[in-house]
This record gives C-alpha cells, sequence and structure tokens, in this order.
C-alpha cells in the first residue's frame, strides 16, 4: 500500500513536470533543466521508502544524496536489486527506477553538448572581424532559401532556435559560408559580442506575433547599434506598431511576402499584355490574402493613359469581400471598376457568367484559390475554358497566372504540355524558392528602383535615414518604381520594344513636350490616387483640413487616413491655394526623374 502511494505521488510530479518542459519545447536549456529537476524529485520519492535510516532527516537526505548522483551516473543500484519482484505493484516500481537510471545521464549529457556548442559558436563570432554576419531567427524552408541564394564567400551565417530534427541535413546546400548553429533565440542572443561591423537579421517563423515581438526586443536593446532587420511577414500589423517605434541606428524593413510576391509577378507578367482595344480586363479567382492584395495592386498598378481598367472577382465569398472593401476601403470601391460574382468556380452560374466576362475580353488571369490543387485545376479549366469561347480561331490565350507554392509543382507548371505537346501557357508563381530568394524580395530590381524613387524626392537623404524612418516611405517609392515601366509603356504605345536601352531612348525624347509631361503627371496623380485608396485612404475637403490641421500640423491626417489631395488632377489647385504646396510640382518631378532613376 506505500509503495502505491509514492507511486501516485510520482506520477503526479511526472505530470506537472512534462507540462512545464513542454512550454520551453524549443529552447534545450530551459527544457531539460525542469526535465531533470522533476526527475530528481521524483527519484527522490521513490528512493525514499527504500533507503535504511533512524530517522525521517537521514531518509530525506541520503533519498536526494541518491537522485542527484544519478545525474552523474555515481549512484549504487543495488538498492534497486533490494526490492522483490513479485506483485505488479513492484515490477512497476523497479521499471520507473530504471527509467529514472537512463534518462537522468542523458539528458545531463545533452545540457552539456548544448552548453559547448553555443561556447564553440561564441569563440567562432569572436573572430569575426572582416566576415559579413547574417543571423536567422528560425531554421525553415524560408531562411534555407535566402541562405543559399546570399554570396556565401566571406560571410558568417548563425541560425537561432536551432533544431537537428528540423535541419534534416538541409544545411549542407549551403557552400562555402561559416555555418554556427545556436540553441538560443535570436532575442537572447548578444549582438554586441559579435566583432563584425556588418549584421543582418532575418526575422522569419511562422507566428507573427512572436517575430514582432523578437522586432521589438532588438531595437531596444541595438538601436544604437548600426544593424539591419529584415522582418518577413504577411500581416499589416508590424507596420502599423513598428512606424511608431523609434527604431535609433537601426535600419528596419517589413518585408510582406505577399506584397512583394505580386510586385515582382506584375513586374515580370506586366497587365497590359494581350490587352485589346486599350481595355485592361482582370480577372480574379478567390479572395484569399494573396487575392486580395492583387485586387488592390491591380488597381492602382493597372491605371494607364488611354487605357480603361476592368476587375472581375469570382469566388463563393465575393460579396464577403465587397463588404470588408466597403468597409476600410470605401473610396476604391466607389472610384473603379469592379463585378464582384459570389459563385464557386466550379458552378454552373460561375461559368455563364465566365461566357458574358469572355465577350469583354479578359487578357489577364490571376488564381488565387486555397490550396495549390485548386489553383492549378482552375487555371487549367481556364486555359481551356477561353481557347473554347473563341469559336472563330480558338487562340484567346490571356495571361493566366496560378498562385502555387510548391517548388516542385510550379516547376512543372511552367512547362506543362498535353499529349500533342501542346503548351497550357500557365504562369505559376509565388514557390517557396520564388518568394525567398534574396534577389527577390531583398535586393530586386523594384527594391533598388525604389531607393532612387526616394532619393528623387528626398536627395539629401543619401543614407536612406528617412526611407526607413517610416515603412510608408519605403512602400510608396516602391509601388511608384514598379509603375516606371507601365507608364513608358503607355506613352510609347506600339513604339515599345521592352528593351530598356531602347525604350528608355524615345522616352526621354518625348519628355522634351510639355503635353508628354503633363499627360504622365496626371497619370502618375491617378496611379497615387488608387494606391492611397487601396491604402484604405479618404479624401478631405477644404474645410476638413482647415479643421484638423490645427491639430496635426499637417495638411494630411494620416491616423484618420484623410489626404486632401485625392481628387482630380485639374482640382488640385483649389487644394494648393489652401496648403500652399504645389502638388502638382512633385508629379511632375518624378516624371523628370525617370531617365535618371533607370540609368
Amino acid at each position: 500500500m506505500e509503495k502505491i502511494i509514492y507511486l501516485i505521488l510520482v506520477c503526479i510530479i511526472l505530470i506537472f513536470t512534462g507540462i512545464k518542459a513542454k512550454r520551453h519545447i524549443n529552447d534545450i536549456k530551459k527544457c531539460i533543466p525542469i526535465l531533470l529537476i522533476g526527475l530528481t524529485i521524483s527519484l527522490t520519492v521513490l528512493v525514499y521508502p527504500l533507503i535504511e535510516a533512524s530517522n525521517i532527516v537521514s531518509k530525506i537526505v541520503f533519498s536526494i544524496i541518491y537522485a542527484a548522483q544519478t545525474i552523474i551516473l555515481n549512484e549504487d543500484i543495488s538498492i534497486i536489486n533490494s526490492i522483490e519482484t513479485v506483485g505488479i505493484v513492484n515490477i512497476i516500481y523497479i521499471g520507473l527506477m530504471y527509467i529514472h537510471h537512463l534518462l537522468m545521464p542523458l539528458l545531463t549529457v545533452s545540457f552539456l553538448l548544448s552548453l559547448i556548442n553555443d561556447f564553440t559558436s561564441k569563440i567562432k563570432l569572436l573572430f569575426n572581424f572582416n566576415k559579413k554576419v547574417v543571423i536567422f531567427s528560425n531554421i525553415n524552408e524560408k531562411s534555407i532559401t535566402i541562405a543559399e541564394s546570399l554570396d556565401n564567400k566571406n560571410i558568417t551565417m548563425l541560425f537561432a532556435n536551432y533544431n537537428k530534427e528540423e535541419e534534416n541535413g538541409i544545411l549542407e546546400n549551403i557552400k562555402e559560408a561559416n555555418i554556427i548553429k545556436y540553441t538560443k533565440s535570436l532575442e537572447n542572443i548578444n549582438l554586441n559580442s559579435i566583432r563584425s561591423k556588418d549584421i543582418t537579421c532575418y526575422i522569419l517563423s511562422n507566428d507573427s506575433d512572436k517575430d514582432l515581438d523578437i522586432t521589438l526586443s532588438l531595437i531596444e536593446k541595438y538601436k544604437q547599434k548600426n544593424i539591419k532587420i529584415y522582418l518577413i511577414t504577411n500581416t499589416d500589423l508590424p507596420r502599423i506598431i513598428l512606424d511608431s517605434t523609434d527604431k535609433g541606428n537601426i535600419q528596419l524593413e517589413i518585408v510582406n511576402e505577399i506584397e512583394r510576391t505580386v510586385y515582382n509577378l506584375l513586374d515580370r507578367k506586366p497587365l497590359y499584355l494581350h490587352a485589346t482595344n486599350n481595355i485592361i480586363s482582370v480577372l480574379i479567382v478567390g479572395t484569399s490574402k494573396m487575392a486580395k492584395e492583387f485586387l488592390k495592386t491591380v488597381t492602382w498598378c493597372g491605371q494607364l493613359i488611354g487605357y480603361k481598367l476592368k476587375i472581375s472577382i469570382i469566388d463563393i465569398n465575393a460579396n464577403k469581400l465587397k463588404e470588408e472593401l466597403l468597409n476600410h476601403n470605401k473610396e476604391l470601391i466607389e472610384n473603379y471598376d469592379y463585378n464582384f460574382v459570389t459563385a464557386d468556380i466550379n458552378s454552373s452560374f460561375a461559368t455563364l457568367k465566365l461566357n458574358e466576362l469572355a465577350k469583354t475580353g479578359i487578357n489577364y488571369c490571376i488564381v488565387a484559390l486555397d490550396s495549390d490543387e485548386e489553383n492549378i485545376n482552375t487555371a487549367i479549366f481556364l486555359r481551356r475554358f477561353f481557347l473554347r469561347e473563341d469559336k472563330e480561331n480558338f487562340s484567346n490565350m490571356p495571361i493566366i497566372n496560378a498562385f502555387v507554392q510548391s517548388d516542385l509543382k510550379s516547376n512543372q507548371i511552367n512547362v506543362l504540355k498535353n499529349e500533342k505537346n501542346n503548351s497550357y501557357n500557365i504562369n505559376a508563381f509565388g514557390s517557396i524558392r520564388q518568394m525567398y530568394l534574396h534577389s527577390s524580395i531583398i535586393n530586386s530590381n523594384i527594391e533598388k528602383l525604389a531607393k532612387k524613387v526616394h532619393l528623387s524626392y528626398n536627395p539629401d537623404d543619401t543614407k536612406l535615414i528617412e526611407y526607413y524612418k517610416l515603412e510608408y516611405n519605403v512602400r510608396s517609392s516602391r509601388a511608384t518604381a514598379l509603375h516606371i515601366k507601365y507608364k513608358i509603356y503607355s506613352i510609347l504605345k506600339d513604339n515599345f520594344k521592352n528593351n530598356l536601352k531602347e525604350d528608355l531612348k524615345l522616352f526621354e525624347e518625348l519628355l522634351n513636350n510639355k503635353d508628354v509631361i503633363k499627360k504622365l503627371s496626371k497619370n502618375e496623380h491617378d496611379r497615387w490616387m488608387a494606391y492611397m485608396r487601396a491604402d484604405g485612404y479618404n479624401s478631405a475637403s477644404v474645410e476638413d483640413v482647415k479643421k484638423y490641421v490645427f491639430i496635426t500640423n499637417d495638411y494630411r491626417h494620416h491616423l484618420a487616413k484623410l489626404h486632401p489631395a485625392l481628387t482630380e488632377y485639374e482640382n488640385l489647385e483649389e487644394i494648393e491655394n489652401v496648403i500652399k504646396k504645389d502638388l502638382k510640382k512633385s508629379d511632375e518631378d518624378i516624371i523628370k526623374s525617370i531617365p535618371q532613376i533607370l540609368k
């Protein structure tokens, strides 16, 4: 009966220990000590009735000593042999004793190895005088893809939260780099101990809340240190919070994965491809985050001189998306040509609507549903549908883009052919490799151009301090950069050759014409208005500005998202007279700067 009581007590201790350890499952230095303490206590309880001593105090002391000795394999296991092997209770008792004797030394060795590993990692970092140091908050597909695409010569890579099981040998693909594996989380690494003058941190787990906490922690600790931080996320909250955070000397960039993917696609596959009769007609299938971002970006990116933009959205939740946009982007819905069709793309009603849309000339399709399989099947269906509907030539080939995250599937879709070797011409985008290549999300042509756009507005900000100070500045410059190609196309029209050198030469010649500059300036204003409305801004009347300017000390009210310049180009003069600012000049300046930006 006595052993049963001790067994119950041991079970309670082990359950409590397991719960506590589970909370720190990814941190060896916290998890193992918790387990060792719990096992030591439970072994002390198990041994207590087996110790022969004259009093209770002695029994307790000797039980604790025995349990402690087990940690370093210095105990006398003969005490186990004193237990009778008769009866289920005794057998369970012996089994638990042996389990403790096996687990405790193993945990001790694991803990010591992790300490040795971190110690050697610290030594390695101390000798990184001339090497760049790149730190990843986690080891996952994202971080490995970025790491593989970096120029690994003369670079040290540190993977925080290192877990051998998660790595599974994939670090072996990274050549030439000095790789350090750290079991600590990124915020627990002392960056001041790193001797390198070039430190870059990539924060990219699958937990957006945790990533934001890590970013804020790093800013608080190291704002006086010159380091770069890339926070990779797909939510808007970090932008709101970090815009109001004093970053000191830290160069912080929020990389919205979805936004970057959309920008890269619209740069590689422009909206004007296959457009007819000066109409850009876009079909979006789905209401996922990716589809939503496309809808907003296409709205401002599709503002071309002499072109009309139409956007159709087909999805079972299309009406829900419309309601959401009416709530958060009211002026976007009110000012642009959207057609929301609430239907499953596989339904007969959707096919009926597609028939109507095909007659108006869809030239660009985006399929962004909830899974790769759905997106691939829908893209194939659309290709067949548009070919069938072209009864005269059977050659209607709008651009069809399918959101496919699998690298293997994406590669296969891009070369997909039928049994007669006819290509489906489906463009797969958004794979892990496409999204997280360093040249795609960090160092793309759009990012380079965005910095030049910013410098055309702020020529004195050569160190890009103001650029990184507000995410609004980065995003606005990036949008302007993406649209440069669209502007050149729309003004050159039939003379556009998609050759930078030749097109730029023609474009520069046209800039000598004041009417051309005015057209392009108006176009830039139209693009900017659509961009601001997509970001949730609403127009403010002259009377509104006069009321809130005393509160904000600014003609814009960024908190309320009100901007008086959200009015037609021809109406800007009235606003300019009130705010005493030449709004048209900023549009003209960016147009005149395009040749220099591209050169």
